[in-house]
């Protein structure tokens, strides 16, 4: 399910946005979102998580412009898409700076509206598509869905890969490999784990249950596993 947050101070392009995603949804059957909705640019920012998938902004709010809303997202999130909601098409090219993936004039269309909704519905499932990993075996080589994988653990200096109950010994850094799955869903757990947030059946205590495996969960690394958990989680389809 797509998780949608709107900031808009005017009740009229507000309801109307809200009734083109209730139209767009009775025309694509398989559209099944979720909306949050903000007036105020200081509540938007103080309620914001980094499961949001998509967010519309409109450049002119009383407390803080649409502009400085962006910049401060993406100082914790460089994932969410974002929409600029505008009557001025100057900002067209300030949101790329921000890496705005489009805006949307006012007066509200519903034509415009659902075209660059549609783009970016193309986008995120590009996003959202299989990555694989290339593993080295005996056997010359194996290419694996990273969805497939439970968690990579450093063993005697060597990358064990699970996957079920099989394990394929690498080699490498576990760094190398979390920076090949930032994408999909992974997150550490200790230095010596990198765990599929998939996989996580429960957290007790200073472990975390892991496709039948208790593994640790080290004081540092613990709150911003704990966070990327609890994301996963809220923004989980």
């Amino acid at each position: 399910m797509l998780k949608i947050c709107m900031l808009e101070d005017e009740s009229l392009p507000l309801e109307r946005m809200k009734a083109y995603l209730h139209q767009f949804q009775i025309e694509h059957s398989n559209f099944e979102y979720m909306l949050e909705t903000y007036s105020s640019a200081f509540d938007l920012l103080e309620h914001y998580s980094r499961d949001v998938d998509l967010l519309f902004l409109d450049i002119r709010v009383p407390d803080m412009s649409g502009m400085e809303v962006a910049k401060r997202i993406r100082e914790i999130d460089q994932n969410v898409m974002i929409l600029f909601v505008t009557n001025l098409t100057q900002y067209a090219i300030e949101g790329y700076s921000v890496n705005a993936f489009d805006y949307i004039l006012k007066p509200l269309a519903y034509n415009s509206f659902s075209s660059k909704l549609e783009r970016a519905l193309r986008m995120l499932s590009y996003r959202s598509s299989d990555i694989t990993l290339d593993l080295r075996t005996r056997d010359g080589g194996r290419r694996v869905s990273a969805d497939s994988i439970t968690y990579i653990e450093i063993s005697n200096h060597d990358i064990l890969v699970h996957i079920g109950t099989e394990q394929i010994r690498q080699w490498g850094t576990l760094a190398k490999f979390e920076e090949q799955l930032r994408e999909a869903h992974f997150a550490r757990c200790s230095s010596s784990y990198l765990v599929n947030l998939k996989y996580v059946q429960k957290v007790l205590g200073d472990q975390v249950l892991v496709g039948g495996d208790a593994l640790p969960i080290s004081r540092p690394r613990r709150k911003e596993f704990l966070n990327a958990l609890a994301q996963y989680k809220g923004g989980s389809h």
